[in-house]
């Protein structure tokens, strides 16, 4: 072998060494070695040893100038001269939104008002007194079937709804601008805004009570109380920013149409009920149209000697009817069991309860036999063995047939 070859040999041999990688991230160098093997001048060629990376470093060997010395070594980076990787920049924190700052001292006054309105129509309505209105609407609306739910005025409800709203926003309101009290201030602003939410829907479900079932009732203290809740809703509403409306706008949207389909479910239009409730009923004596006859008034008198009765009130339409058999004259031994006229939880005259009544008309005989409902004379006469002096024709009164005594039950 040749002194060159042996020199290339032991090059490639040290590069190797040499060339050891660096740690993940960091750059490999080049070594580089000069070395003369012998007292001559020539140099020995260069070895390289370079990865494939792009940031790998090569190792040279380079014979020294002066003979009879070792090979130097010398290590260059030869990527030394490239700058530093920069840092990667951090992500830009967004500004906060700013916090809104509704008016709820304003809410708490228009919850207030809201709150004696409500107050007023209820105690109106539990000790039946008439409201001072100036439109004619407002006693159809509020005594309609629709005024109340499960037996308390709705207006009750009203004000217990409007008395939480404004306790709410006046608690609210005090927190504005205490940076201590952020995050309260934060859920008594989505709390307000839920809360009106419900009042709208309330609100919603009365307008269109006035407006369609009741014919379009011009009911004031309805139109102030909507009037009051739609701003309310407003004012709830300005109060949430974006990221806060997002989360509580489908509550606020879940709790507006509940209110509204429970409303539609509990409130019905009992009318019959309402009326009874509030209906008062002078004492009024029924015209009676049939004109008697000679049998009619002797069967009566007949009646009256035998201890017979009849018992029965004013406004019964069977007792009206009893009456027109005998017809105009005759003189029936008659009961009335409210002589005072009638209203919800008048108690019947005492004769009648001592009688114990139960329905109208009732008869009641000297022995004490007891029947319930319309008799013809003929039945009458019968009951209390009444012969007529002669042959008579018994009276017919206008549309007391079966058929229509039928219709007449039915009616009722």
């Amino acid at each position: 072998l040749t002194i060159d070859a042996v020199m290339t040999t032991m090059t490639v041999a040290l590069g190797a060494a040499i060339a050891v990688p660096r740690t993940a991230g960091v750059r490999r160098t080049r070594v580089t070695a000069a070395a003369r093997a012998f007292p001559t001048s020539r140099i020995a060629p260069r070895v390289a040893i370079s990865s494939r990376r792009r940031d790998a470093s090569s190792v040279r060997l380079q014979a020294s100038d002066n003979p009879g010395q070792a090979p130097s070594l010398s290590v260059n980076d030869e990527n030394a001269e490239e700058p530093a990787l920069s840092p990667r920049p951090k992500p830009t924190k967004k500004p906060d939104e700013p916090v809104p700052n509704p008016p709820l001292r304003v809410a708490a006054f228009l919850a207030g008002a809201g709150f004696l309105e409500s107050s007023y129509l209820a105690v109106e309505k539990l000790t039946g007194g008439e409201v001072t209105c100036p439109l004619t609407g407002c006693q159809t609306a509020l005594n309609s079937g629709y005024s109340e739910l499960f037996g308390v005025p709705l207006s009750a409800y009203g004000a217990t709804a409007y008395f939480g709203v404004a306790a709410l926003t006046w608690w609210g309101a005090g927190m504005a601008g205490n940076e201590e009290e952020k995050d309260a201030y934060q859920r008594a602003r989505v709390l307000t805004f839920l809360s009106t939410a419900g009042l709208a829907g309330v609100s919603s479900y009365l307008l269109y009570l006035l407006a369609v079932p009741l014919g379009g009732a011009e009911c004031v203290y309805c139109l102030t109380s909507a009037a009051i809740s739609f701003s309310l809703f407003a004012i709830g509403l300005s109060g949430v920013n974006g990221r806060d409306f997002g989360k509580a706008a489908p509550a606020a949207f879940s709790v507006y149409i509940v209110t509204v389909l429970s409303l539609s479910v509990l409130l019905t239009d009992d009318s019959s009920q309402a009326n009874i409730n509030s209906l008062k009923l002078p004492y009024a004596a029924p015209v009676i149209e049939a004109q008697s006859t000679s049998y009619s008034r002797d069967l009566a008198a007949h009646l009256k000697s035998v201890g017979a009765k009849m018992y029965g009130a004013f406004w019964c339409s069977h007792c009206e009817d009893q009456k027109e058999f005998f017809g105009v004259g005759a003189d029936i031994p008659y009961v009335e069991c409210f002589p005072n006229g009638w209203e919800r939880g008048t108690p019947v005259a005492a004769a009648c309860s001592a009688a114990d009544i139960q329905g109208f008309p009732t008869w009641i005989l000297a022995d004490g036999q007891k029947f319930e409902g319309e008799k013809t004379l003929a039945e009458l006469a019968k009951l209390t063995r009444y012969e007529a002096p002669g042959p008579g024709a018994l009276p017919t009164a206008p549309g007391l047939d079966a058929s229509s005594q039928l219709d007449s039950f039915l009616s009722q």
